[in-house]
């Protein structure tokens, strides 16, 4: 049976299926607007955020599948984002079909979904039901250690810093500026261009953020290149979230170098672990990543259906 999330009653289940805990769940949902606010933007595209939550359970009551859609303000126009997560293929297809028809009733011009690579076997039907592979995004896990050696030097005029110590001017917008200038050159970039709130947001405040950890470069008080980490649940390992080098400093091996720097600075922390995420056709990235010591594990293919 697919049913509408109740809460807070079925948080000890969707804790169970999703391995987290009914702590996190509450105080995500707390997080989160009580209300739905859908509506058609003048060019007749959904705008405003809201979302569905499903539950699939047995007949003895057991959750085996939790299926949601949602859109934020910042998502593009028209577009839903969605995840599911099922014990079984036939349900995962049913709980995929149950978030498309709410898209489709909600007035949603694209369904965005993840499917990992290790369930591959699932894209033909999808497929089936028109949906298409918009990036393959691989993830990456590398050791963190002391650099044994001295570190690269790095260009004439440009000097290493963190948002913790940085003395450029209004660091956060130029950071900002920094990242509103490299997304469009990132092959695994699909979403809008985020606003400063929204990008602060995400980028610089909650629990995972760590001004020491968004490691800068800077000529002449701009930043020129950033490698930012995260914190995780585990408190040896960081995620990596972003790296990137303005136009006019590409080609010099400063991404390189920076992130070099970062690993030496973050092992020095105590952190022993790091992951990131690469688009497969960024391959750049992927290249120097590999030269890192990065080892490569399955990740997901990012899927579009038009409604």
């Amino acid at each position: 049976m697919i049913r509408p999330l109740r809460t807070p009653a079925d948080y000890p289940a969707l804790a169970r299926l999703l391995a987290v805990t009914t702590e996190a769940l509450a105080a995500e949902d707390a997080a989160l607007p009580a209300t739905d606010a859908l509506t058609a933007g003048p060019d007749g595209q959904l705008i405003g955020h809201g979302r569905i939550r499903l539950l699939a359970e047995e007949r003895t009551g057991r959750a085996v599948g939790y299926a949601t859609a949602w859109r934020a303000p910042w998502t593009p126009p028209g577009d839903i984002a969605s995840h599911t997560t099922a014990d079984s293929p036939d349900l995962h297809l049913a709980l995929v079909d149950a978030l498309t028809g709410w898209a489709r009733t909600v007035g949603a011009a694209r369904l965005l979904s993840e499917l990992p690579d290790t369930g591959l076997h699932l894209l033909p039907p999808l497929l089936d039901r028109g949906h298409t592979v918009d990036a393959h995004i691989r993830s990456a896990i590398t050791a963190l250690r002391p650099s044994p050696a001295p570190l690269p030097a790095v260009p004439p005029g440009v000097r290493l810093t963190t948002l913790a110590t940085t003395t450029a001017p209004d660091p956060a917008r130029q950071l900002h500026g920094l990242y509103l200038a490299t997304l469009p050159d990132n092959p695994g970039y699909a979403d809008a261009l985020p606003d400063y709130d929204q990008w602060h947001t995400e980028t610089l405040t909650g629990p995972a953020h760590r001004p020491d950890w968004i490691h800068l470069a800077e000529h002449q008080d701009r930043l020129v290149a950033v490698t930012a980490a995260h914190a995780t649940p585990d408190p040896r390992a960081c995620h990596l979230t972003y790296t990137a080098v303005a136009r006019p400093w590409r080609h010099r091996g400063l991404a390189r170098t920076l992130k070099l720097h970062a690993h030496h600075h973050l092992a020095m922390a105590g952190l022993r672990t790091a992951r990131t995420e690469v688009a497969a056709a960024n391959t750049a990235m992927t290249a120097l990543n590999t030269t890192l010591g990065y080892t490569w594990h399955p990740g997901h293919h990012r899927l579009v259906l038009p409604l």
